[in-house]
């Protein structure tokens, strides 16, 4: 009778060895030891010999010293007491024991176990290229403008990209990796992993030129007090939805520059987009084509963006036709008059989808944000905004009926400045704009993000897109669109608390698998044991979920999996002003909501 069990191990010897396996090294321990031994007295009995003889003693090094300094054949130094070798060589040998299992402890230490994932994943010696030395080179590549007079070596962190996190060895924190200026990030992290305090807020604070950033809360606001003192320049909020109480003091008019079919279509397709079907394309592309005419047609008479709601409301009214036949969009005219001919049910089916993606339209306390103040108040120019290091900061509540619409449109506006700006200056901007979208499929969905990804980093454009999960963003997108925007991002975080099974799996997938080696024994009569090669995920779905918090897998081009130790800003040098900003903005938070409940 005999029983069969199979283990898996790694290539590596485990820390936890047999005894079959341990046995030799202790033979080869306990030679080197009696080497060590036997070395520790010599050179002391050699050396008292010298210093009382003056002449160094014609004594050869061999083992056979360890047992006559215990007292048994003839002594070798006759000058020499040997109480002084024996007390001098365990002295010596002590010394040498002590510092070298000191030595030994602290590699063992920062040795990953062998059964572990991180000897499987990008150590510190993968990631060079994203390390601060090499970043700076790069930087001082893609930055002559700002950085001409700066030796590459001195280039601050800030001025090289964006800090991503520490390399985690296993055993204790690696260098720091970054995101460079040529490079565009993805975001993939749950709630509660990090996202705003290790991502959106450290990205918004080191960012030295202008920078655009979107969220549904208001911690991004935590960084307006640091970022004016830093910029000497005030921040945009834009917070139509009340989500940080900020008071308007400044309007952006989305209808200055719809002059061509192309900008309107773009225009039309953020309010779109939050309600098209990938499965029915059918009504959301007939009313981007409704939308973008109305949009023009606003345009060309002088109407404020509201019109566009009240033309949605009356089917038949013949203006927006007209005012684009006289501005000669004669085939959008024609087909805007088309729209009457249509069966009743087909028109309406374009109208509402229409109606749906520009119902935040309907409301005064966001359309007030977006149409001529009646005080004077300035008009936010993203043309102007891009040529200094200001920060706009766009809020939106993820409710039905938000003003996601405006703060997609307007953050694409910004991005397409800076395009053009960069275009202008020869290929890059420099220094080189920051866009966080936090949030983006809910807050900021804008429609081409996917196509435009890799573009941006070739025009010293940095976005970094934060998601809650990829089927988040295939809601918006589709799953074509995300695929599409996954490829794109140079560098990708994945944070802890993935809970999708399709995501989970598909990153370890692309993570690839380790080589480990079952061992089968089997016992009883005539026992044996045999071991075999086979393949495991270097991460599995499940270790992928349980990463913990404050860690981030990277995914980085050209590079192995890397897990990071995050960086959050309580952490970083701007702690204190970040803290000082979050007491200033409650305290104001709460003033505000106690003057609401009073009014009557």
């Amino acid at each position: 009778m005999s029983a069969t069990t199979s283990t898996a191990r790694p290539l590596r010897p485990s820390r936890v060895a047999s005894s079959d396996a341990v046995f030799p090294w202790l033979i080869v321990a306990a030679a080197v030891l009696a080497a060590a031994a036997t070395t520790a007295v010599w050179v002391v009995g050699q050396v008292a010999e010298w210093a009382d003889t003056g002449s160094w003693p014609a004594v050869g090094w061999s083992l056979t010293l360890l047992p006559t300094v215990a007292g048994s054949g003839p002594w070798p130094w006759p000058r020499t007491d040997p109480g002084t070798v024996q007390i001098g060589s365990a002295a010596v040998l002590g010394v040498v024991l002590a510092v070298t299992g000191v030595a030994g402890y602290r590699t063992y230490a920062r040795t990953p176990a062998s059964d572990s994932f991180y000897r499987a994943l990008g150590r510190p010696a993968a990631v060079t290229h994203l390390g601060l030395p090499a970043q700076q080179t790069t930087a001082a590549r893609l930055r002559p403008r700002t950085l001409a007079t700066v030796k590459p070596t001195e280039i601050p962190p800030e001025d090289v990209g964006l800090a991503l996190g520490h390399v985690d060895t296993g055993t204790g924190p690696g260098p720091m990796c970054y995101a460079g200026w040529e490079d565009v990030a993805l975001a993939v992290m749950a709630p509660r992993s990090g996202k705003t305090t290790s991502v959106a807020i450290p990205a918004i604070c080191s960012a030295p030129g202008a920078v655009v950033a979107t969220s549904n809360k208001l911690d991004v606001l935590y960084t307006a007090g640091l970022r004016s003192k830093l910029t000497g320049l005030q921040p945009w909020v834009f917070d139509p939805q009340g989500v940080a109480r900020t008071p308007q003091t400044w309007w952006w008019d989305p209808l200055a520059g719809i002059t061509t079919v192309e900008e309107a279509e773009r225009l039309a397709g953020h309010f779109i987009t939050a309600v098209a079907d990938e499965k029915n394309s059918i009504w959301p592309m007939s009313a981007t084509e409704l939308l973008s005419g109305l949009f023009l047609a606003a345009n060309l008479t002088g109407a404020t963006i509201t019109q566009v709601y009240k033309w949605l409301a009356n089917e038949h009214d013949p203006a927006p036709a007209a005012a684009l036949e006289a501005g000669g969009f004669d085939v959008l005219a024609g087909a805007m008059r088309g729209n009457a001919d249509m069966a009743h049910d087909t028109r309406a089916s374009v109208y509402f989808t229409a109606r749906s993606g520009a119902r935040c339209l309907r409301n005064p306390a966001i359309t007030a944000w977006v149409t001529p103040p009646r005080q004077p108040m300035p008009r936010l120019d993203p043309d102007r905004f891009i040529h200094g290091p200001g920060t706009l900061y766009l809020l939106s509540k993820d409710s039905g009926g938000s003003a996601a619409p405006l703060v997609a449109a307007l953050a694409d506006r910004v991005l397409r400045a800076g395009v053009h700006l960069a275009e202008a200056r020869g290929g890059r901007l420099d220094p080189p704009l920051v866009a966080v979208l936090d949030e983006a499929a809910s807050v900021a969905p804008i429609r081409d993000l996917p196509k435009l990804y890799s573009h941006y980093g070739s025009r010293g454009i940095l976005p970094v897109t934060i998601l809650q999960s990829l089927p988040q963003g295939e809601a918006v997108w589709g799953k074509t669109g995300m695929a599409e925007l996954w490829s794109a991002a140079t560098i990708k975080l994945i944070g802890a608390g993935i809970d999708d099974e399709d995501t989970a799996s598909r990153i370890s997938r692309l993570i690839g698998d380790q080589t480990v080696a079952t061992v089968s024994v089997s016992t009883g009569r005539g026992g044996s044991r045999s071991t075999s090669l086979t393949h495991r995920p270097v991460l599995s779905a499940a270790q992928l979920r349980a990463l913990p918090k404050g860690t981030a897998l990277l995914l980085a081009t050209g590079t192995p999996a890397t897990l990071l130790r995050l960086h959050p800003h309580y952490r970083g040098r701007h702690a204190g002003a970040i803290d000082t900003e979050v007491t200033a903005l409650t305290a104001r938070i709460a003033a505000a909501a106690g003057r609401t409940q009073e009014t009557p």
